[in-house]
């Protein structure tokens, strides 16, 4: 029998690898137009810079956990941190996007 905390950590490598595939075309490869909220009047590189940096960051929280979960076991508080912490982290994005701090240079 596979123990649940196995599969649930897989379950949070996959989402982590997707999260951190895309905040990479966003952030590395410059494609700004991939986030939902970007505002086209503000400069993409600005959005690949901030938003996809972030959705970095995002990304290596989701597969930390699942490295804590996967060695440790389940924990209700680390869960609950993540989900606080991704909340807030995608609503950053979404002020990245729409241009939050960009001065038109």
């Amino acid at each position: 029998m596979v123990d649940p905390n196995v599969i649930a950590a897989a379950v949070w490598y996959v989402c982590g690898g997707l999260i951190l595939y895309l905040g990479y075309l966003i952030a590395v490869r410059g494609r700004a137009d991939l986030h939902a909220e970007y505002d086209e009047s503000v400069d993409p590189a600005y959005v690949s810079r901030w938003a996809g940096g972030t959705a970095l960051v995002m990304g290596g929280l989701v597969v930390a956990y699942a490295t804590h979960q996967l060695l440790y076991g389940f924990d209700p508080f680390l869960l609950g941190a993540l989900i606080v912490a991704l909340l807030v982290l995608s609503y950053v994005t979404k002020l990245f996007a729409r241009g939050y701090g960009y001065r038109g240079e």
